[in-house]
């Protein structure tokens, strides 16, 4: 008996209570995918929580009666608040599945349909076509419902017709039933299937285009909201901090350590959470670019080498150093003129730029990569329509073309027309390119493109569709670009207030404006400065992430967030602030 059979047989009773609480959780675990039987998952929630509250109790009397005098609230309270935490958490636990499968599945949906459209034009049966593209990996939210509708035509003994109606009823997703429960309607009825699925995908890429646009917008008013809250609660925490230093009367109690821990926790946390927030909001391809985060992550060990070299010894003095390495920031400061408190600052700058160097070049790379690849490819696939026009066979064709310069995309090309000659498949080709075109849009495209070929024999038609909507999606992305590129100037805008105010500031008190205030100048500028570079790198990647829709494109603007931090901190290093010299000078 497993551990979900004996808690279902001993604690059912949890389950049916839960379940009460949530009588739809029976459809949430359907569209989800979920393959355990509601009431025992609830079972095993309900008896999570009440082993929770029981070692909470147990621990409160000890505690009470003073048999552990060790025990304080701190070992009981977080265990009644997770009593309650989790059978929340369990109730919402579907819903949330349901929800990120529907996310999914909504950026893959027109693709698909686009794919049904074109085999179907080729002489294909649109079920039939669904079943060749589960084959493929490029779509695997869609690949999990075409499993799903073969399942349901073994279970249930359905035709494929009504068990592509049972599936679309459960999913939570428009664009998903529309196309399936249409197609079905279509075909009791006699229609057009192929006419359905051309107007059918373009309205679903015209809506594609409306939620680009849509998402600029939301983009928009994430980044506006983040610039605010970074800037303002940074600003915020920074006053908190040089009141409580320079008037340590006042009784704020604002540390050091607890500065430190708002700067590289909590601020660092909240960033974390608006990148999560863009990653919900934004349309983004299921291919991920591990092997430019694999470049980045490389380097960090060096990294947190010259922090510990750079940065920690002038907070922690008891932490071993190499004294040759330690001479590298002083020697910048010497050479550059910086002032003496801008140490660590520099030392911060040096450890984040030796990660972000190799990662934006990994990244300009990987980005110039496959939009040549991609416009290449829509250029080649709109030429092929027309060489296709005059009765040329499609292999003819590639090898016309491949004589052409598509730019990035004509070594893949003369690649696909040299293994043609030598008598590989269409498809043994695609596997073959398909590793190092790591563009998704290019491999999706490339894809139909073979399918249309060796299923359709490549007719005007259905090479005409997918040229058409390839070059749609090319104007798509964009226009997504240029919907959200003017955000970068908030960005920056915001970075550089933040970095002169906490600088001029800090000019401030150096220049004995403050009267009868007297601060340790140095000290005071290495809490504040160093923690300003790093909060300047985590503007960058967030940045990054919303612009770009990529935590790689972060790269180069928290790099240039952080230069221009450290010019700013240069400049009042070098320059003196007239306004302070009048300040002084009338008092």
């Amino acid at each position: 008996m497993s551990t979900i059979d004996f808690i279902y047989a001993n604690f059912g009773f949890l389950g049916r209570i839960l379940r009460r609480i949530s009588p739809n959780i029976d459809d949430d675990f359907e569209a989800a995918g979920i393959k355990i039987y509601p009431e025992a998952f609830l079972s095993v929630i309900g008896f999570s929580a009440l082993l929770s509250f029981i070692i909470a109790i147990s621990l409160l009397i000890l505690e009470r009666l003073s048999i552990l005098k060790f025990i304080t609230p701190l070992y009981y309270l977080p265990l009644f608040i997770l009593t309650a935490i989790i059978p929340a958490v369990g109730l919402l636990l579907p819903k949330l599945v349901a929800s990120n499968k529907v996310s999914g599945l909504k950026n893959e949906i027109p693709f698909a349909s686009l794919y049904m459209a074109v085999m179907t034009s080729g002489g294909l049966s649109p079920y039939a076509s669904l079943l060749r593209l589960g084959r493929t990996e490029l779509l695997p939210k869609l690949r999990k419902e075409i499993m799903n509708i073969q399942s349901i035509i073994l279970s249930f003994g359905l035709d494929p017709v009504s068990a592509m109606e049972k599936a679309a009823k459960v999913m939570r997703l428009r664009e998903y039933r529309e196309l399936l429960l249409g197609y079905v309607s279509i075909v009791r009825s006699g229609g057009d299937v192929l006419h359905y699925l051309y107007n059918q995908t373009e309205n679903m890429f015209k809506e594609m285009h409306s939620r680009f646009k849509s998402m600029g917008e939301n983009m928009n008013i994430l980044m506006e909201a983040y610039v605010i809250i970074s800037v303002l609660g940074a600003l915020g925490i920074y006053m908190m901090f040089v009141v409580s230093f320079s008037l340590p009367e006042t009784g704020i109690g604002f540390t050091p350590e607890n500065f430190f821990l708002f700067s590289f926790i909590a601020l660092p946390f909240l960033s974390v959470v608006f990148i999560f927030l863009a990653d919900i909001l934004q349309i983004n391809y299921p291919l991920s670019k591990t092997k430019i985060y694999l470049v980045f992550a490389s380097t960090l060990p060096l990294s947190m080498f010259l922090l510990s070299q750079l940065v920690f010894p002038f907070f922690f003095t008891a932490l071993p150093v190499i004294p040759q390495v330690v001479d590298i920031v002083y020697q910048l400061k010497d050479f550059f003129g910086f002032e003496d408190g801008t140490e660590p600052a520099l030392g911060m700058f040096l450890s984040l730029t030796v990660s972000l160097i190799p990662g934006i070049i990994a990244d300009h790379i990987s980005l110039k990569n496959e939009r040549g690849v991609f416009e290449g490819l829509t250029s080649f696939l709109r030429d092929l329509v027309e060489n296709r026009k005059m009765g040329l066979s499609p292999e003819k064709c590639i090898a016309l073309l491949s004589r052409r310069d598509y730019g990035r995309f004509s070594k893949y090309l003369k690649l696909i027309n040299s293994k043609l000659k030598w008598g590989f498949s269409l498809h043994q080709i695609f596997e073959d390119v398909k590793d190092q075109i790591k563009s998704w849009l290019s491999q999706v495209t490339i894809y139909l493109l073979v399918d249309t070929i060796e299923v359709g024999g490549g007719t005007e038609k259905s090479l005409d569709t997918l040229a058409t909507f390839a070059e749609s999606i090319n104007l798509m992305e964009r226009e997504r670009r240029s919907y959200l590129l003017p955000l970068i100037l908030v960005a920056y805008m915001g970075s550089i207030l933040l970095t002169v105010t906490i600088v001029v500031f800090i000019k401030f008190f150096q220049s004995g404006a403050t009267g009868f205030i007297s601060v340790p100048y140095i000290t005071l500028a290495r809490i504040l400065l160093t923690p300003l570079i790093f909060h300047s790198f985590m503007i960058g990647i967030v940045t990054g992430k919303i612009v770009s829709g990529r935590i790689s494109a972060g790269f180069l603007h928290a790099f240039l967030m952080i230069l221009l931090s450290t010019l700013t901190i240069w400049v009042a290093s070098n320059y003196s602030l007239m306004f302070i010299r009048f300040g002084v000078a009338a008092r």
